[in-house]
């Protein structure tokens, strides 16, 4: 396909309002940042509506028709054009460069315009594939045809403009175009493009000095080198025992790919994905029906939003401690609409029951909102409530529009979320390359108590830790046994475990492999908690202590919070392939996800006392008790000697 008649079209028109010479259009576009600085030619180019650069141009080899783009309820957006824009192997020229591209949009949508998460991508040179963001120009205005067709240009930054001016062959320049994706109501959806546009000559003025007239020609071809991916999330947290909440969380994809690819191009080695990743704010679910309304419709606002006459305190709290003389814990978050409470508490609980609560007023303890409340439904206990992956995502979704700005990744609201990430983790952008022979390490806690922990209290912790590989290509091997042997030996999620099944067969059926790719591995909390609410009064935050106190001492745990980290507009950018050394890109078309995973109820407590230890305690139990009486005889002796004893006997025989 040629297009140089519509470049040239275009250029004249600019040359008649500038009096200079200039190259345009052609095809899909970019245009760089420079843009946004530079008045002149560019500035003119992007400022004429795409209608009218379409008029006279040439489309897939025919003369432009509007008969060709009709609206069609059932179309999908597509790629026309990507335009190189005023190329030039000068470096003094290069300044004009820009790309662009035009969308034909069969449905007559309403993109999103405002926004960063529309995106092209493509690679060129030795560069690659990578996303760029499509900065939005105008649309068709014509009536009838409003928003048929809309131009876009690629934004780039210093860096990146410099690269690809480096990596592109003055004489025939070629970009392989994957996909372009596209956000419409807050839903990006990729719309594979499979393209190659190549460029050669130059617009008059920015090649040779001596040139007479423009050269620049561009022909389209299709480009079969890439794959389209169905996604599927899956998350996988060991079993093990409550150790202050604390989980490990591996987060994992799986996805059919052709086996051509396989056979063409030797193992898969590596993955290419992007990301943004955050840690939500505390997340409640209880089986408390008043503090589930009251908190819910606070759609994550301040709880001091609570109430104006009652009070709450929701303590989160770790392990308890049992011994032969009581029991001990210490609280892990706590939150309330009371600001002012005294740095400690004594209370009467119960029948001598003493009750120390100390440092109540921890600042890195305190939190002063939720990200999402769920109800357990009426008489369900906490540990049986699950939280689905779906209705996290709609409460976060919902709480944000309520919440507003500002946002992460242009829909969740900021408060909902920490300021922080696990590790040496990065908050926010993350792109990487994970290599197949990477590794993940994930964890679980053994909780025992020894004789003398038994008796006098306290445990020990043992953290026990497995690595597993990044990427895996599985067999039918990997799929034998019961759910749950699958669920541990992939380390997926058991209630996944049908729809890998499911993938496999497709794969197995259609020519494919699945794929299982482990991409981040971060810590997941989940907390039991105690709460209690009362009547606003001077001695609320008394009382409230005092409920929760008792309510621990009880066992009567009635919720439990969660916290998780999530990986927003997850994107996989590409597959390599290596055979005999040689690697392959093959680059990915896929809509991104947001991987956010279901909440799942606190691990039990379990302190594992050896069969020994617990002989030996119950030995020293009996032995204890043997040394009690002992001890009582002596002071019953010490106070009531024997001489005195044997009298009052012999004055009760004489009367």
């Amino acid at each position: 396909m040629q297009n140089n008649k519509a470049l040239k079209r275009i250029i004249h028109i600019i040359i008649a309002a500038f009096l200079c010479v200039v190259t345009v259009i052609c095809g899909q576009g970019n245009l760089s940042a420079f843009a946004d600085t530079t008045d002149g030619i560019r500035a003119a180019y992007e400022n004429t509506n795409v209608w009218d650069n379409l008029q006279g141009s040439i489309i897939g080899g025919n003369a432009f028709d509007i008969e060709d783009y009709p609206h069609n309820e059932n179309g999908k957006p597509q790629m026309i054009s990507f335009v190189e824009f005023c190329y030039s192997l000068y470096s003094d020229k290069q300044d004009d460069f820009g790309l662009y591209v035009y969308i034909y949009n069969p449905q007559d949508t309403a993109f999103d315009t405002n926004t960063e998460r529309n995106k092209i991508q493509f690679r060129c040179g030795n560069l690659k594939s990578a996303k760029y963001t499509l900065d939005f120009l105008n649309y068709s205005n014509k009536a009838g045809y409003e928003g048929r067709f809309y131009k876009f240009r690629i934004r780039l930054s210093l860096n990146e403009r410099n690269s690809i001016l480096k990596a592109l062959n003055e004489n025939s320049r070629v970009y392989e175009i994957t996909e372009v994706e596209l956000v419409v109501k807050g839903v990006v959806t990729s719309y594979p493009c499979g393209t190659k546009y190549i460029y050669a000559g130059y617009v008059k003025g920015y090649g040779s000095e001596l040139a007479e007239s423009d050269s620049l020609i561009c022909t389209v071809d299709g480009f079969d080198k890439y794959v389209e991916l169905d996604v599927k999330h899956t998350v996988y947290r060991p079993q093990g025992d409550y150790y202050e909440g604390k989980q490990s969380q591996l987060n994992s994809c799986y996805f059919r790919v052709p086996e051509k690819y396989f056979t063409d191009y030797g193992e898969l080695t590596k993955i290419a994905c992007e990301w943004y990743e955050y840690i939500t704010k505390p997340m409640l679910v209880t089986q408390t029906d008043y503090l589930y309304q009251r908190l819910y419709n606070l759609h994550g606002d301040s709880v001091s939003n609570f109430s104006s006459d009652v009070d709450f305190l929701i303590m989160s709290l770790s392990n308890t401690d049992t011994s032969w003389f009581g029991k001990s814990t210490h609280g892990l978050g706590w939150t309330s609409d009371v600001e002012n409470y005294d740095d400690s508490y004594w209370a009467w609980v119960g029948f001598l029951n003493l009750v120390h609560v100390t440092d109540a007023v921890d600042p890195v303890l305190r939190f002063d909102n939720f990200a999402g409340v769920f109800y357990t439904g009426r008489d369900k206990s906490y540990k049986d409530r699950y939280v689905t992956s779906e209705e996290l995502h709609e409460q976060l979704l919902a709480n944000s529009e309520i919440l507003g700005a500002p946002y992460l990744t242009e829909r969740y609201s900021e408060k909902l979320f920490t300021e922080y990430v696990n590790g040496d983790h990065v908050r926010g952008y993350n792109k990487k390359e994970i290599k197949k022979d990477d590794f993940f390490d994930i964890f679980w806690n053994v909780t025992t108590k020894s004789m003398w922990q038994t008796i006098f209290g306290g445990y020990d912790v043992e953290t026990i830790y497995d690595s597993v590989k990044a990427i895996i290509t599985l067999t039918d091997t990997d799929l034998n046994g019961t759910d749950e042997e699958i669920a541990k030996r992939l380390y997926v999620s058991q209630g996944d475990v049908k729809s890998i099944k499911s993938e496999y067969s497709k794969a197995v059926s259609r020519g494919e492999r699945l794929v299982l790719f482990r991409f981040g591995e971060s810590d997941y909390y989940s907390i039991p908690c105690v709460e209690s609410y009362c009547s606003t009064t001077d001695g609320s935050d008394d009382n409230l202590v005092k409920a929760c106190a008792k309510a621990w001492l009880d066992g009567d745990y009635t919720a439990y919070m969660a916290q998780e980290t999530v990986y927003l507009d997850f994107d996989i950018i590409s597959l390599w392939f290596t055979a005999d050394g040689v690697e392959t890109e093959i680059p990915v078309a896929m809509s991104p996800m947001d991987v956010i995973s279901g909440l799942a109820p606190p691990l039990d407590e379990d302190y594992h006392n050896e069969k020994e230890k617990g002989i030996l305690a119950l030995i020293f139990a009996v032995v204890a008790v043997i040394v009690l009486i002992a001890l009582i005889l002596l002071a019953v002796k010490y106070l009531f000697p024997a001489k005195t004893v044997v009298q009052v006997v012999e004055k009760r025989k004489k009367e």
